[in-house]
């Protein structure tokens, strides 16, 4: 908890260390200091789009922490925001689809008008050829201005025109024109392959210009009516060709560049909208007052063209390469143009139209449904296993998970449930453990309790002593008993068996040894009632030695019942005390007795069969030759003895684990104990 208030102490510190150095720059930056204001105003953006980018990573992760809303997130991105996307790149394909619909009509128109305006000239000309006075043929009439040319010359007509025969038209062609040209074909009707016609200049406004010659004689035509309501008219779509840029209206018109092209055209008003709206309307039923049309004739489709060149009418000079467009047309007008060579057809298309729209709506509506549901279900899923985790860290081991699933997320639940069971059972075995291990603390406590703490001493005998259980209790025992008048008892006891029982039966035998050593049975006696008592239990037996010291005689009487040899040394020897006899709950009551008689500097030596059998790395055992050859040599003090064996065992097992109690008992003896008034 410390931890992790410090963590939170740190990142506040730190970004309150943030927003004071972005300040700071934002300040150094508004002053006008030579070098730094400069790097600061560099550094700033970059600073705050890191910012940016920190703080929308940070509510990324804070947002779609949970798994539901990651996979909310990701139909999201996946399935929901692809058809919007769709929708928008195929309204704008769309969009340019029907832009390039209306440019199509926008030259159909241009040409068309132009086509009539060749058709009439044509007919002019076949007029006076055919005897016509130039001046009534060519006189003022519809659709524009004519003039009529002779050897280049003009010589009647409309004197907006050029007086001679512009160099850019066709040259006069030898022969005359027959009239069935410009009869025969249809009113504003375009031959095949026409090229779209480019617009000149005439009185500085943009018209169209046609041309007919033959032989030495020729007509020269001028659209001179609205030419952009001529066109919206043969093209159905409201058409306005833009002036080019005069000084006077420059600063009115707009500028696109693309590449190295640069076109400049008169953006669209409201006046533009309004006779665009009349021009549709026209087209259409006539309405009631005051009610609008409806959105299907509303003029929102606006494309633009630019066509051209532009040539001067006068002087044949090009003025631009380019001029602009605005077309506008309706929803209405698309589907005239896109829909209208069959209605029974059409109408077949748009009904399998639409039910292919409604299948694939079908479709999708069960896909966002089925994905509704798995996002559902997955999250509540994942939902539960993370509350019964949060349960499990909390001490709740008996946690489960309803499976009702059959899928993987349903496999990692059952997992859950199996890791938590046997997590309960590790903790419950950790437990009872636990307990054991208390208990036998508590046993091993008794059973060092057990043990003698204060080893006779002083100027006549001294003991150094071992006890080294293989487990937390062992079966090995040793004690010295002070039986009065200067005589002392050694035991030194090995139960069969490791473990709690083994303790318990060595508790017991000690119990019955002290009982029976204070009411002063012989050592004889003692092993007969011992006998009695392991015999109750015939899984075990015991090995003991009784070793009963007088310290003002210096004598000594050993009983051994089974257990491993007395060790004596002196002058630097080791003399082995063999003294067979039965174990206690064995077979027979024979047990080996021997007296011996203590020089000053004499060491006696008890010791369990765990330190003649400790093994080494080839499991090869101690041995009793070890034994006397480790116990050989000066024996300054019964430690230095003691310690001088466990050296040689040690070296021996090379310091692997102990599988066997080990109890050592030395006793060194040093003179008679002087015989006085209180023994």
């Amino acid at each position: 908890m410390t931890r992790l208030s410090l963590d939170r102490k740190t990142l506040r510190v730190a970004k309150l260390a943030a927003l004071a150095a972005i300040v700071l720059a934002a300040i150094i930056a508004l002053l006008d200091l030579p070098v730094l204001s400069l790097t600061m105003r560099l550094l700033l953006p970059a600073i705050l789009l890191l910012l940016f980018l920190w703080a929308a990573w940070r509510f990324y992760r804070r947002a779609l922490w949970t798994v539901g809303r990651r996979l909310a997130f990701s139909y999201f991105l996946t399935g929901v925001l692809p058809i919007p996307l769709l929708m928008l790149v195929l309204g704008a394909v769309g969009y340019l689809l029907c832009g390039f619909l209306l440019g199509h009509l926008f030259d159909d128109g241009i040409i068309a008008t132009h086509q009539q305006l060749e058709n009439t000239a044509g007919q002019r000309l076949a007029e006076v050829r055919q005897g016509r006075d130039p001046l009534d043929a060519v006189g003022e009439g519809e659709p524009g201005i004519f003039a009529y040319y002779l050897d280049g010359k003009r010589l009647a007509g409309d004197k907006r025109l050029p007086a001679t025969w512009p160099d850019w038209a066709l040259p006069p062609e030898s022969g005359p024109i027959p009239e069935a040209d410009f009869a025969d074909r249809p009113r504003g009707e375009s031959p095949p392959d026409a090229p779209q016609p480019g617009l000149f200049y005439l009185d500085g406004e943009p018209t169209l210009v046609a041309h007919v010659a033959a032989g030495r004689e020729g007509v020269l035509a001028a659209w001179a009516k609205d030419l952009d309501a001529e066109i919206s008219r043969r093209a159905g779509v409201w058409t306005v060709i833009h002036p080019l840029a005069r000084e006077d209206n420059e600063d009115s018109m707009l500028r696109l560049q693309i590449g190295t092209i640069t076109f400049r055209f008169r953006p669209p008003g409201q006046q533009d909208w309004q006779d665009a709206r009349k021009f549709f309307l026209a087209q259409t039923a006539p309405l009631a007052q005051g009610e609008e049309p409806p959105l299907w004739d509303q003029p929102l489709l606006m494309w633009a063209e630019a066509p051209g060149p532009v040539i001067d009418l006068t002087s044949g000079a090009e003025v631009a390469p380019y001029y602009a467009v605005t077309v506008r047309g309706t929803l209405r007008t698309v589907r005239r143009e896109l829909l209208s060579t069959s209605a029974e057809l059409d109408a077949s298309l748009w009904m399998a139209l639409f039910v292919f729209a409604f299948l694939l709506f079908d479709v999708y509506v069960i896909a966002a449904i089925v994905a509704a549901v798995m996002i559902f279900t997955l999250s509540q899923a994942v939902g539960r296993l993370s509350s019964a985790t949060r349960a499990v860290s909390g001490g709740d081991f008996s946690t489960r998970i309803p499976v009702k699933r059959k899928d993987q997320v349903g496999e990692l639940q059952r997992s859950f449930n199996s890791m938590t069971e046997h997590l309960e059972e590790l903790v419950s075995t950790a437990t009872e453990k636990e307990l054991l291990e208390k208990e036998l603390e508590i046993a091993r406590q008794l059973q060092q309790s057990l043990l003698p703490r204060d080893l006779p001493g002083g100027e006549s005998v001294e003991f150094s002593t071992l006890f080294a259980p293989s487990a937390a209790i062992g079966g090995d025992y040793f004690d010295v008993l002070s039986l009065g008048a200067g005589r002392l008892a050694v035991v030194v006891a090995d139960v069969s068996g490791h473990g709690l029982p083994t303790g318990l039966r060595m508790a017991m035998v000690k119990a019955a040894l002290t009982i029976l050593s204070a009411d002063g049975k012989s050592p004889v006696e003692i092993f007969h009632r011992l006998d009695e008592l392991v015999r109750q239990d015939r899984r075990v037996f015991v090995t003991a030695t009784i070793a009963v010291i007088d310290l003002h005689l210096g004598v000594v009487e050993i009983t051994n019942a089974g257990h491993p040899p007395t060790y004596r040394l002196r002058d630097g020897e080791v003399d082995e005390i063999l003294l067979p006899g039965s174990p206690l709950g064995g077979l027979g009551r024979n047990y080996g007795h021997r007296r011996l008689e203590l020089a000053p500097g004499e060491v006696l030596l008890w010791l369990s069969d765990g330190l003649i059998e400790a093994v080494d790395a080839d499991n090869k055992p101690f041995g009793y030759e070890a034994v006397r050859k480790s116990l050989t040599g000066p024996a300054a003090s019964a430690t230095q003895v003691r310690d001088r064996l466990l050296a040689a065992i040690e070296d021996h097992t090379g310091g692997r684990p102990v599988d066997d109690d080990r109890t050592v008992v030395v006793m060194r003896y040093h003179q008679k104990l002087e015989t006085t008034s209180g023994d």
